[in-house]
């Protein structure tokens, strides 16, 4: 009994931290996302004549932090993918192992 809750008390230790190292790369992340998103939203609705200002031949402003949006959303999908692989399924491993009962076997 007490081997059980020793090993659900190093599970949840895992979990915990987890979380936690999720939290420190996906709060920022998410609100990098958010402003861009968002001020592309308010720059369109309240900065017409900004976002119609020409970068190149018909190309306006607007188009083009358009496509930066794109361009952001891609980068921070690849950033979490690289994070997410090196950092949080290494530790997602290690609590399902505590939790099974396989990672205090050693």
């Amino acid at each position: 009994m007490a081997r059980d809750e020793a090993r659900l008390k190093a599970a949840q230790a895992v979990v915990r931290s987890l979380v936690a190292v999720k939290l420190r790369f996906l709060v920022p992340m998410t609100i990098v996302f958010m402003v861009g998103y968002i001020g592309l939203t308010v720059l369109a609705g309240f900065a017409k004549g900004l976002m119609a200002v020409k970068v190149a031949g018909p190309l306006n402003l607007g188009f083009t932090l358009i496509a930066l949006n794109y361009v952001l959303s891609w980068i921070l999908a690849l950033v979490y993918e690289r994070i997410a692989n090196g950092t949080f399924d290494p530790l997602a491993s290690k609590a399902a192992a505590d939790i099974s009962g396989r990672g205090l076997a050693k």
